[in-house]
């Protein structure tokens, strides 16, 4: 879910970058959720605001996210 959340964040700022915020809401959410191994480290107030500014299905997905979602699987 992590990875479709990044797909829908990057999306929203491609068809939103004449719109400035997007572009900076959406780095600052895609850096905090590579750095965020659980929840915690991802508050809900940035899902919020990818949410309004960046792209709804991101948002959403990011709400709903697990703290299992959070951590990369390694390959074996």
């Amino acid at each position: 879910m992590k990875l479709a959340a990044k797909i829908f964040i990057i999306l929203g700022m491609v068809f939103g970058f004449y719109t400035i915020l997007p572009l900076i809401f959406g780095f600052i959410a895609l850096n905090k959720l590579k750095k965020a191994e659980k929840k915690a480290d991802f508050s809900t107030g940035w899902a919020v605001v990818v949410l309004l500014f960046v792209n709804i299905i991101a948002g959403i997905l990011l709400l709903v996210m697990k703290d299992e979602d959070f951590v990369e699987k390694k390959a074996e």
